[in-house]
């Protein structure tokens, strides 16, 4: 079984190839933008590498958020292709979900707090039992100022993992445990997606907030007529 994980959820574009439990290749690279031009180019590089083609694909894997709107679609869009293309099974985790089997595989600590930055000052955290493959979650993904999410893991401390930003920073500076990840863990995504239900974990975004987009307001108002 060759798995496909893709991620572009945040500033990386990720790929990994495996072979059940075997990393076959994996590369992450840091663009901010640009995935749209990128993520295919990246991903024919790594099949090209592992003398692969897309025909040897059996799964494919994708984050599903939450991250920046553009680079999630595209993501979940090429995604959701290939699958379609392929007939091939496609598995959707959040990278929450992700970043808290990350930490339990390396830690294996009872709690752990995912965090992925937001907007304005503001990050999503999810709390997981840290002590499973796949961590089960122990509160909803919530969208919190940083001085909220920080207060809630005072009251019941945990390790926070998450993607290191001007906003996770602050976790560490406020003297949490914290473990700071330059990007998702792409292989860890495509090691949790090998054995899940695509039907229990589909590929569809999720974005734990609700839009930004508000009805403009005339710059000069306008007189009725």
């Amino acid at each position: 079984m060759t798995l496909l994980a893709i991620d572009t959820s945040e500033s990386a574009c990720s790929v990994a190839l495996l072979d059940g439990g075997t990393v076959i290749d994996s590369k992450s690279e840091i663009i901010g933008r640009g995935h749209a031009e990128r993520l295919l180019p990246l991903i024919e590089e790594r099949l090209l590498a592992a003398e692969l083609t897309y025909g040897d694909l059996t799964r494919i894997a994708v984050t599903t958020g939450p991250g920046t709107f553009t680079g999630l679609r595209i993501g979940l869009a090429v995604a959701r292709g290939l699958a379609l293309q392929g007939n091939l099974p496609c598995v959707g985790l959040t990278g929450l979900q992700v970043h808290a089997a990350f930490a339990a595989h390396k830690l294996g600590c009872d709690t752990v707090y995912a965090v992925i930055a937001g907007r304005g000052g503001q990050v999503f955290m999810q709390k997981f039992n840290g002590t499973e493959r796949l961590p089960a979650a122990r509160s909803a993904a919530e969208n919190l100022d940083i001085e909220d999410a920080i207060a809630r893991i005072k009251t019941e401390p945990g390790v926070m993992v998450g993607t290191a930003s001007e906003a996770t920073n602050k976790f560490k500076e406020s003297g949490l445990s914290t473990m700071l990840l330059d990007a998702i863990d792409i292989v860890t995504l495509g090691l949790l997606a090998r054995d899940l239900d695509p039907a229990a974990y589909p590929p569809e975004p999720t974005y734990f907030r609700a839009a930004d987009a508000k009805k403009a307001i005339p710059i000069i108002p306008v007189a009725p007529l």
